[in-house]
Parts: structure tokens; C-alpha cells; sequence
């Protein structure tokens, strides 16, 4: 990755002074540093001030600044800082439940700047829960926008469309509903319904105050420009582009700017500029690797092997597909440490919860005491109190008791069906492998049978009439024989699986894939590289490689319930690549890696010395990679 990112870096430098003076003196910025656009007056005032409240106003402050520039860890640093500094002075801040619902606000804006959309949605449902809408409205439908906008990330539209319709009918704050409306606007945008995206685009613009909403505006510029591309107008899309790189770059509005880099990569890509698509997305490679944009970096990553496949450049393309898996498991695996902080943190909170807890329990006691001690009348109150809570207590615990038991039975029974209908559908499949696999060996062994029995003693016969003497007579007999020899070695091709022998692998997977994209709801994609040289792969090897792939797409379509599945095929010098990847529920590697399907998997790989690496998390989707020496 570091040689990568240094070659880059190379490229970089070398082309971009040609680049600026053949683009129209476009300038294109690779940061060094993470540039840091908070004053450094109010780092002075946090160190300096020991008021609680002045501290977290100025730790809000300083958060929503990175907010508004782009600086992804900042905005996490922060989000907790604020949390932790208003759970330590909890006793002294009023409002505290305010503050720890916009520590949440800032925190699930930085988990989605990362890609991490669970955390992030996990921020906002905990924001919901403590800002109630009739005291904190505010923040209740900023926490409603923002989840709503995870939705869109997570391409699940018809959840996210409720949540800002509401958003737009019932908030107060006008800058709010602006967001609101533009952010439906990104809905229709990734529905492709372009007339409906560009309407509202450009109601929200009309309303927009040009000095305090820049950046609401070059992000809608931004998406228009995205509209332009797909439209097919190409300069219009890059004026827009230029526009907003221009102006971002101007404000220090750093993750627009990579944004604007990103689709004007794109553009120069689609009308096959290369040399400029690629130095473009290189830059924009190096910024998305320093300001830490995990999933903007495997989007430009992915965008740059499309163009070095397009340059028949496999090398660097079979090089950055590696470095597209290796990105998409240090997503998983940050996502996993931030797991780990998350929890830290909830301790913290708990530990210091109950310390406030025991006070109020030790001042409650000593009330108490008083109290009794004033009256016996009073006393015999509190007793008679204190007798029926309990008891009241008990009877909601059995209320609620029941009401699980209920649950709970009703949950078993659809485990039940569920898994009932499992185990047909896993016996439906077995018959059918094994019905397959029943005619496969008699077909190999009908075939055999007539090359070898039949097939040979027709030989020997024709071989014995050849030497006779007898001219006319035998020469018809031989033709009979010749030919009825001819007729038996065409069955035997026609049963030993002639489709091997004829076809290349991509056809044949193709095709397959194709079988079972209809009538349902799958995507699946397949991606030879490069074609013509796999299909010159020998019959065995194609043979054993196709039941593979068989075998993944069965697996997954039976228990993944992905709806989009990508498989790379690619051979570079001797070795060759299969990489499965869906976007299913995932499972545990340590427990679930040894089913029939994989064991049958390593069985055909070990007759072809071929490695098998498994990356799976629950509910974070599979990638499969298997390499075959040649």
C-alpha cells in the first residue's frame, strides 16, 4: 500500500504540470497534512477555562467546525471529548441531556464520513431516544434527517422516504427543512428519476442564503453536475465540477473538494482521456488515504482498475483489486475497534452513573431518616409506601413476564418453521446435486464403456477384414464397420461433457449466471480479466473451476440473502485469481467455515494445489479469494 500511495504521489508530481496546461489551468491539490482550519485562539480557551460550561460549549464549537470542513477523525475526537466532558460535570450542567444528544449528532456525522453507517445510525436512534420532539425539536429532526440520510447510503429508499417527508411537514427551522428537502432530492437522484431530482435541486437553491448555506449549495452543484453525466453533458458536467473544486478549495471545504477531483476522474474516464482520468484519480487517491475516507478511497480504488483494464494494464489493475480487498477489510476492522471504543466508553458512563447514583441513594437515606423522625405518622407512610412498591413491582415483573413468555413462544414457532423450511430446501438441493452427479458418472462410464469395449473391438474387426483377401465383399463390410466406429465415437464425445471441450469458461459462466438472474431478484456480475487468455485455460482445470463457482453462487443465494454478488476472474502469470464478493448477512468464519459446500470447495482445490481465504462478518457481507497455480 505505502509503495503504492508513493507511486501515486510520483505520478503525481510528474503529470500535473502537464495537466494544468492542457485542462484549461484546472489545478488539482494533494495534501501533505491534514490541514486544520479551527483558530487556535479557541484551543487556548479550552486549556485556559475550568468552567464545565464553557468548556463544552467550546468542544461543540470546535466540533461542528470540522463538521463543516470535512475533517472525519476530528469530528469523532470530539463527538467523545464532548460526551465524556458532559457525563464528568453532569451534576453541574442543567441541560446535560442536550449536550450528550448533540455529542451523539456530531458522533453519527463522523461514523458516516467513514462509512460506517451502523455506528452511525446506532448515534442517532440513542440522540432520538433523549431529545424529546415537544423540548428538543431541533435536534429530534436533526437526528430524524441524518438517519434518514444513512438510509440512502445503505440504498434502502423506502425507508428513508417516510423519514423525510415527516421531517419536511413538521419541523420549525427553515435551514432544516432546506436539508431535508435536498436530501430527498439525493433520494430521487440514486433512483434515477432525474426530472423529480433537479426540480427540487433548484427550489432548495432559490431559498438558500448565498452567505451563511455555501456549502449546502456546492453540494447540490455538485449533484447536478452528477446529473449533466448521466444525461451525457459532459461539458456542463465539468463546468460544474470545476466550479465546486474551485470553491471548496477557496472555503477549506477539503471533502468536497475530493468529491468535485473524484467525478471530474470519471468524466475524463468516460470520454477516454486516460492519461487525465489518471492523474486525477490519483490525487484524489492520496487525499482519501491521508484524510482517512475508507469508502471514497475503494471508490476511487475501483474506478482506477476499471482504467488500467481499459489501458490493458493488468499488472497495476491485479495490484489495486488486492488493494480494494485489503480497504474494504480495514473498514471491517475499524469498524470492529470502534465496536471496542464504543463499549470502553459505555463503561465509563456507567461507572460514573452509579457514583451518582449512590449519592443520591446516601441524601435520599438521610431524608428519610429525618422525616421519621419528626413523625411516627410519617414514618408509618413511608413503611406503608415503601410495603406496596414492592408489590406493585412484582405484579408488573409477572405482567411482563408473561408478555416475554408470549414473545418468546411465538419467536420459537417461526424459528421452527424457518428452519423446517430450511431443511427442505437443503434436501431439495441435495437430491438435485446428487441426481446430477448420479448422471454425470453414468455418462462418463456409458461413454467410456463405448470407446473403449465397443469402440476397440470394432477396430480389431475392421483391422482382421483389412488383411483378408477377400476384395469386394470385405471392402463393404469395412465401410459398414468404419462407419458404424465413427458413430460410436461421436456418442462417446457427445456424453463426456461436450460443452467443456467447446466452450470457454466465460461463456459457460456467463450463461449459468444468466439462468439464474431470471426470475429473480439477484445482481450478479462477472468479470473475466483478461478474457481471451482464461478461455484458453486447459478442459480439466475449466471443468473443476466452473463446478467452484457453481458451488459459491449455490452457497450464497441459499444463505446469504445478498442481493448483489461480484466475481472477479483474473489470471496474472502463472497464478490464477476467483474473488467472490456479496453484500449479504455474513457469518462467523470460526464456526460456520466447514460446511458441505466449502469442504467440497478445498476437496477440488487440493487437486489442483489451489488456496482457499474466507473474510466474513456477521451482517457485513462475504469476499471469498481463491488462487490456482497454472
Amino acid at each position: 500500500m505505502h509503495f503504492y500511495i508513493l507511486r501515486t504521489i510520483f505520478i503525481i508530481v510528474l503529470g500535473l504540470p502537464f495537466l494544468v496546461s492542457s485542462q484549461q489551468e484546472e489545478r488539482f491539490t494533494s495534501f501533505g497534512v491534514t490541514p486544520n482550519p479551527v483558530n487556535k485562539r479557541l484551543y487556548r480557551n479550552l486549556h485556559t477555562t475550568s468552567d464545565p460550561i464553557s468548556r463544552i460549549k467550546i468542544i461543540d464549537t470546535i466540533a461542528n467546525i470540522h463538521i463543516r470542513y470535512g475533517n472525519t477523525d476530528s469530528i469523532i475526537y470530539y463527538g467523545n471529548f464532548l460526551k465524556s466532558e458532559v457525563v464528568k460535570y453532569q451534576k453541574n450542567i442543567p441541560n446535560s441531556d442536550e449536550y450528550i444528544s448533540k455529542s451523539y449528532h456530531i458522533l453519527g456525522k463522523g461514523k458516516l464520513s467513514k462509512g460506517l453507517y451502523d455506528d452511525a445510525m446506532k448515534y442517532h436512534l440513542d440522540g432520538l431516544s433523549i431529545s424529546p420532539a415537544s423540548t428538543m425539536s431541533t435536534l429530534f429532526y436533526t437526528h430524524q434527517l441524518d438517519l434518514a440520510i444513512i438510509y440512502l447510503h445503505k440504498e434502502e429508499y423506502d425507508t428513508a422516504l417516510p423519514i423525510l417527508h415527516n421531517c419536511i411537514e413538521k419541523t420549525t427551522d427553515k435551514k432544516l427543512n432546506l436539508l431535508a428537502k435536498k436530501a430527498l432530492a439525493d433520494l430521487h437522484l440514486f433512483k434515477k428519476e432525474i426530472g423529480i431530482a433537479q426540480s427540487l435541486y433548484h427550489e432548495v437553491l432559490d431559498q438558500l442564503d448565498p452567505g451563511k448555506d455555501l456549502k449546502t449549495q456546492l453540494k447540490i452543484r455538485l449533484n447536478l453536475g452528477r446529473i449533466n453525466s448521466i444525461t451525457k453533458e459532459y461539458d456542463h458536467a465539468m463546468d460544474q465540477f470545476s466550479f465546486v473544486k474551485e470553491k471548496a478549495i477557496q472555503n477549506h471545504f477539503y471533502d468536497l473538494y475530493i468529491d468535485a477531483v473524484f467525478q471530474m476522474g470519471i468524466i475524463y474516464y468516460t470520454l477516454e482521456q486516460y492519461d487525465a482520468a489518471e492523474m486525477i484519480l490519483n490525487s484524489a487517491y492520496v487525499n482519501t488515504v491521508q484524510w482517512n475516507r475508507l469508502e471514497l478511497q475503494r471508490d476511487v480504488i475501483n474506478m482506477l482498475t476499471s482504467l488500467y483494464r481499459g489501458q490493458e494494464d493488468y499488472k497495476n489493475a491485479y495490484g489495486l483489486m488486492t488493494q480494494y480487498v485489503n480497504v474494504s477489510d480495514q473498514i471491517l476492522k475499524n469498524q470492529n475497534k470502534e465496536i471496542v471504543k464504543e463499549l470502553e466508553i459505555k463503561y465509563q458512563t456507567l461507572q460514573k452513573e452509579k457514583e451518582i447514583f449512590t449519592l443520591k441513594e446516601e441524601q435520599l437515606l438521610k431524608e428519610n431518616e429525618i422525616s421519621r423522625q419528626r413523625t411516627i405518622k410519617n414514618a408509618f407512610l413511608i413503611g406503608f409506601v415503601i410495603t406496596l412498591i414492592p408489590i406493585i413491582a412484582l405484579l408488573i415483573l409477572y405482567f411482563q413476564k408473561l408478555k416475554t413468555q408470549v414473545k418468546l413462544n411465538k419467536s420459537q414457532e417461526e424459528v421452527n418453521q424457518q428452519k423446517v423450511h430450511g431443511l427442505m430446501k437443503e434436501q431439495e438441493l441435495n437430491l438435485i446435486k446428487a441426481s446430477m452427479q448420479g448422471q454425470d458418472r453414468e455418462r462418463k462410464r456409458v461413454a467410456r464403456e463405448l470407446h473403449d469395449s465397443i469402440g476397440g473391438n470394432l477396430a480389431s474387426i475392421k483391422l482382421q477384414l483389412s488383411n483378408n483377401d477377400n476384395g469386394n465383399q470385405n471392402t463393404k463390410i469395412i465401410n459398414q464397420i468404419d462407419e458404424t466406429y465413427h458413430q460410436v465415437r461421436d456418442i462417446s464425445h457427445d456424453l463426456a461433457s461436450k460443452k467443456f471441450l467447446e466452450n470457454g469458461i466465460s461463456k459457460l459462466v456467463k450463461e449459468y449466471i444468466s439462468n439464474i438472474q431470471d426470475g429473480s431478484n439477484q445482481n450478479i456480475s462477472f468479470n473475466p480479466h483478461p478474457e481471451e487468455q482464461i478461455d484458453k485455460i486447459g478442459v480439466p482445470l475449466k471443468e473443476e473451476l466452473f463446478k467452484i463457482i457453481q458451488e459459491l453462487l449455490t452457497n450464497c443465494l441459499k444463505h446469504a440473502q445478498a442481493d448483489r454478488i461480484d466475481i472477479y476472474l483474473n489470471q496474472y502469470e502463472k497464478t490464477l485469481q476467483l474473488l467472490f464478493e456479496d453484500n449479504g448477512i455474513g457469518f462467523n468464519t470460526k464456526k460456520n467455515a466447514d460446511g458441505i459446500g466449502f469442504k467440497n470447495i478445498k476437496k477440488r482445490l487440493d487437486k489442483l494445489s489451489g488456496t482457499l481465504f474466507i473474510d466474513s462478518t456477521p451482517n457485513r457481507g462475504t469476499v471469498i479469494d481463491i488462487e490456482i497455480p497454472m
